[in-house]
């Protein structure tokens, strides 16, 4: 009898061991791609009550990865893993609810889930709540609370919240506006490459808020965002290169940035790149590329391009005209 209990005893220590077995081999067919397998195995686990398989398979059963998509199983096993104190997964029941994936949109649901998880220091939970603050209605919108959420998430290292508490500072959104510190948040997100803090830093340098003014400063911030794609970074670096800003008057530079952020959706760019086009600047003169770049922007909604397309119209011929509204269609249609 004393060796069965032995025996027992030894084989309840091993269950552990054997069960983290397991799990590695799931994880590993995971990483395999091997999604059937890793499906069976979390399935076998998640059933045993293991966290790690519960979330994972929540994953796979939203994604569809080795089965048909099934948010609402996902959301069954998310709430199983976060029930058991897992941060990630009461996130996503948290998102799962705000989206209304797998069930109806329930806000407050939303946030009690992502308070679950922002309570165990969960960035990106944090980061969900300040937003949910953000974007209330007028009756419910509370930047003060945002704030606190998103320095929750910034001292978390959470780079989007970093540059979102930047905004706040520096638009004075539920509190005093305060340039020094926008620059700051701006200036921790920008060196973990968040493009839009890096272009906010730019504006600051060019427009001498919270900082002294420089130009070189505000070249160098525009051309890091602008490598990183945003549009609105590629428009200011051209702008900086067409005034001579922080360097020589480059108008073949400003033409290759207004360029990118057009073909990026940028409107402001579309606009310049037709006076680009129209007057010589950097190119040879060209109305029907210029027509061309104004039709786009006016399309997309830009307030002075619709006179622009008016007034450059009128000076050319029929077959121009045609020409620069199928170039203007066929860009168009591309971008659908």
């Amino acid at each position: 009898m004393r060796i069965m209990k032995n025996l027992l005893l030894l084989w309840l220590m091993m269950l552990p061991l054997m069960a983290r077995a397991d799990l590695d081999a799931a994880l590993e067919a995971f990483d395999a791609g091997d999604y059937p397998l890793a499906l069976e195995r979390f399935s076998l686990l998640a059933d045993a009550g293991d966290t790690i398989a519960q979330f994972n398979l929540g994953l796979m059963y939203l994604r569809g990865l080795g089965t048909e998509p099934d948010p609402q199983r996902a959301l069954l096993l998310y709430r199983q893993s976060a029930q058991q104190g897992v941060p990630e997964a009461a996130y996503y029941v948290g998102n799962l609810f705000e989206t209304g994936t797998g069930t109806e949109i329930d806000l407050e649901q939303a946030i009690y889930w992502y308070l679950e998880a922002a309570r165990q220091d969960y960035a990106p939970a944090q980061y969900a709540l300040a937003n949910i603050y953000v974007r209330g209605s007028a009756r419910d919108r509370d930047y003060s609370r945002a704030r606190e959420w998103y320095e929750m998430a910034a001292q978390n290292g959470h780079s989007a919240a970093q540059f979102n508490l930047g905004v706040i500072y520096a638009e004075g959104l539920g509190t005093e506006r305060d340039f020094a510190k926008a620059f700051d948040w701006f200036f921790t997100a920008a060196n973990q490459n968040n493009a839009e803090a890096q272009h906010s830093l730019g504006s600051m340098y060019l427009a001498g808020q919270g900082v002294q003014q420089d130009y070189a400063e505000a070249l160098q911030w525009f051309t890091s965002a602008a490598g990183l794609g945003l549009a609105q970074a590629q428009t200011s670096l051209g702008m900086m290169y067409a005034a001579g800003q922080g360097t020589g008057q480059d108008y073949q530079q400003a033409q290759v940035w207004f360029l990118r952020a057009a073909e990026n959706g940028d409107t402001t760019s579309q606009v310049m790149l037709g006076n680009f086009y129209l007057s010589g600047y950097g190119v040879a003169i060209d109305p029907v590329e210029a027509l061309k770049w104004y039709r786009i922007a006016a399309a997309r909604g830009h307030p002075l391009a619709t006179r622009l397309v008016r007034q450059t119209s009128v000076e050319l011929s029929a077959e121009q005209l045609s020409r620069a509204e199928n170039l203007a269609s066929d860009w168009l249609e591309s971008r659908n």
